[in-house]
């Protein structure tokens, strides 16, 4: 990793740390418990770790002598976040999504109630499609979580809708 290429932060959160050194969670975890990287605990997800340890690691993993520079192809796909990096990106929407949570009954049915009968056909197919992309995800999820070494039960996919809300107002 260049000089230019590393970030301007002393710390990576996990995710970059995986990105940067091409490997899986299990990996890195074993890493940590291998004393070949020190984790500094996160407030409430995920650790961090110092930049200048990541590119250390990095460079033992991808070199194979002290003077050598690591592979071109996987110092080209390894060292730090892409402008449309495929985790970020499905990060970034998920985050997103969880506005839908800020929605009421009312303001799904207002929105139908504004809805152009040359826009139903796309609209229907986005939501479509979006639901088919949280279902792949959501297995592929599972399919993850089942080789994990700390086994975590999958939660259920299907997700009760909360009870209608009542007006205590008197």
């Amino acid at each position: 990793m260049t000089e230019h290429e590393s970030s301007h932060f002393a710390f990576l959160d996990e995710g970059e740390a995986l990105r940067r050194l091409g490997i899986d969670r299990d990996t890195l975890l074993l890493f940590v418990q291998e004393k070949r990287l020190r984790a500094y605990p996160g407030v409430g997800k995920g650790n961090f770790y110092r930049m200048k340890d990541v590119e250390a690691l990095y460079r033992e993993l991808y070199t194979t002598s002290p003077d050598q520079e690591p592979d071109e192809a996987v110092q080209a796909t390894t060292p730090g976040r892409k402008v449309f990096d495929p985790a970020y990106k499905v990060q970034v929407r998920l985050q997103a999504d969880l506005k839908w949570f800020d929605l009421e009954d009312e303001d799904l049915e207002a929105w139908v109630r504004e809805l152009h009968a040359d826009g139903y056909v796309r609209q229907r197919s986005n939501i479509t499609n979006v639901i088919a992309k949280l279902e792949r995800l959501g297995a592929l999820m599972d399919e993850a979580a089942a080789k994990w070494r700390v086994q975590r039960k999958p939660l259920p996919m299907a997700v009760t809708p909360p009870p209608p809300a009542t007006d205590d107002r008197v």
